[in-house]
């Protein structure tokens, strides 16, 4: 039972000290020209009015037991309209200003053997401060509510709230509870319902300046261990705009987590649904700087789904970062969906990073310090991992990963670097690393699996430091191992390996490319098992081409002259070529096998 109202300036101390007696109490206090007020009570209620103005209007309509409202309005034309229909519920409305309008409606009429216990109240506070401020705050419940509480507190110009929980009916309906906290051109709607049964403890808390915000939360999860409990947090300063949508749905629910802070003009998305049998906890944070915007959408259905991370941090302007992780395949109880996390900074300017990350145990690390530069991933399957850093400016970064335990890892500090990979197998892994002076370079892997194999791991490693290289990687079978090296400015290199013979463990077809020189062109072709080719050129324009088909082939190239060739072909098995120019213009050509 409430004793006092401390919430605004209205100076409604109204002490009710006599628990459960049939008594009304109503203050009116009006000074000015115009004002009306209209109180209508009954059971055990008390009501303080309070206005200092002209042409201010104040409305209550109470009826339960311990109904408390006041209503303290300073300035011009402001409306005030309370109703509660509830037992022990308070509403608490300050406006000081002119044309401000609040509007609070609570229905809770608590049923108390729903819960066992003395129910809370619904509660609402208001307290508006300057021009065009407008609060509409509507609470329900009729049977088993557990303390629906709203505050709104708007300073500035052109603030409007609207705030609705819902606990839908009768039943446990646990804390929902939304605070708003603008100034200046701000807008803020928060409506959380909960269908029962079983929805419990919403939490959604918004502080901004000069910004808009949309918080929609829903949860009806059956009861159980892992009921809902759902928060978002956001807080925004400069010309800012959040849009959380949070949805439970299910049996296991999820304790859904969206926190944005925003400040200075940045524009974020969070939607978060978690419908399944088991969905537990779903975490998005999103921490913005500048004018970037950020897209975070999390969506897993049934049976097994668990622990999924997104979160984003860019501090540069003009940024833009899209995650969408999805779970859509249900797991067995022996297998269940699981873990799938992504992290992206970006502290440059005008950096975007794309990311899709669709099945279970899958993460994604990228981080963007330069400019310009741009990520697109795509993850499918399980326990893939990519990790992109891009330091230069200009660059771009594909990845495509379907299968079951790839690996992908890019760095790129060069400028107008690009890197394609493009993964659809199993527990291969691809390297990149393009370091500074590598402007204008690109490299390009390519890996696909047997199908139903469970040995195939290639390997592919491509460090390029100079300008102006391309590197083109193309790998399926089993067990290839692609090494690429370019140090020199305008070299090309192209390995193609498909591997014949499935093996449990080690390497099948090898192939190394060491480029130092300026210009060299190499190209190896690999078709079969245990062949290996080593092409090491320092010079300058040179070209070496090596053919293997078979098993157990052999071929070494070393030029370090100009303008030299070699061409390496081996058929059949085990056929053995050591080629070395060291002069000028030179040509060899080998032919081994039948």
């Amino acid at each position: 039972m409430k004793a006092t109202i401390t919430t605004g300036a209205s100076v409604l101390a109204l002490a009710i000290a006599a628990p459960a007696v049939a008594q009304s109490i109503s203050a009116i206090d009006q000074t000015g020209t115009g004002n009306s007020a209209a109180v209508t009570q009954s059971g055990s209620n008390a009501s303080d009015v309070d206005q200092n103005g002209t042409g201010n209007s104040a409305t209550v309509s109470q009826a339960g037991t311990d109904a408390i409202s006041g209503i303290d309005q300073t300035g011009t034309a402001n409306t005030a309209t309370t109703t509660q229909t509830a037992i022990d519920a308070l509403a608490d409305v300050v406006q000081n200003g002119t044309d401000n309008r609040s509007t609070i409606t609570q229905t809770d009429a608590s049923a108390l053997g729903t819960i066992g216990a003395v129910a809370e109240d619904p509660e609402a506070f208001v307290n508006q401060q300057g021009v065009n401020n407008q609060s509409t705050i509507a609470q329900s419940n009729v049977a088993g509510t557990f303390n629906l509480v709203a505050h709104v507190n708007q300073t500035g110009d052109d603030s409007v709230s609207d705030v609705l929980q819902a606990a839908n009916g009768p039943g446990f309906t646990g804390t929902l509870q939304a605070t708003v906290n603008q100034t200046n051109g701000a807008k803020s709607i928060i409506a959380q319902p909960a269908t029962n049964p079983g929805a419990k403890n919403f939490v959604a808390n918004v502080l901004q300046d000069d910004s808009i915000s949309t918080v929609t939360q829903t949860a009806n999860a059956t009861t159980g261990s892992n009921n809902p409990a759902v928060s978002a947090v956001i807080n925004q300063q400069g010309g800012s705009a959040s849009n959380v949508t949070q949805t439970v749905n299910g049996a296991g629910g999820g304790d859904l987590f969206a926190s944005v802070l925003q400040r200075n003009g940045a524009t974020s998305t969070i939607t978060q649904t978690a419908n399944g049998l088991a969905s537990v906890t779903q975490d998005a944070i999103v921490d913005q700087d500048g004018a970037n915007r950020s897209t975070i959408t999390q969506t897993f259905d049934q049976p097994a789904s668990n622990r999924f991370t997104a979160t984003v941090f860019q501090r540069g302007d003009d940024n833009s970062s899209s995650v969408t992780q999805a779970d859509f395949s249900p797991g067995s109880a022996g297998s269940p969906d699981e873990m799938l996390s992504a992290n992206v900074s970006q502290t440059g300017d005008g950096n975007l990073s794309n990311l899709t990350q669709l099945n279970k145990l899958a993460t994604a690390t990228i981080t963007q310090s330069g400019n310009d530069n741009i990520v697109s991933a795509l993850q499918n399957g399980a326990q893939l991992a990519l990790t992109v850093d891009q330091t230069g400016a200009g660059n771009t970064s594909d990845s495509w990963q379907r299968g079951i335990n790839n690996r992908s890892d890019v760095f790129q500090a060069g400028a107008g670097a690009s890197s394609v990979i493009s993964q659809n197998g199993r527990s291969s892994a691809i390297y990149v690393d393009q370091l500074f002076g590598s402007d204008g370079s690109n490299s390009q892997v390519t890996q696909t699996a047997m199908p139903m194999s469970v040995h195939t791991r290639n390997i592919a490693r491509v460090t390029q430091s100079a300008a102006g290289n391309g590197s083109a990687i193309t790998q399926g079978g089993y067990n290839g191992l692609a090494t690429v090296t370019q140090s020199g400015p305008g070299n090309a290199s192209a390995i193609d390996q498909v591997g014949t013979v499935s093996l449990p463990s080690g390497v099948s077809n090898t192939a190394t490319v060491l480029q130092s020189g300026a210009d060299n062109g190499s190209q190896v072709s690999q078709d079969g098992a245990f062949n290996t080719a080593l092409l090491e050129q320092s010079g300058n324009d040179n070209l070496a081409d090596v053919a293997q088909t078979g098993t157990g082939n052999l071929s070494d190239i070393l030029q370090s002259g100009s303008m030299n060739t070699a061409t390496v072909t081996q058929s059949s098995n085990n056929n053995v070529s050591n080629i070395q120019q060291l002069g000028t213009g030179g040509t060899i050509t080998v032919t081994q096998g039948f």
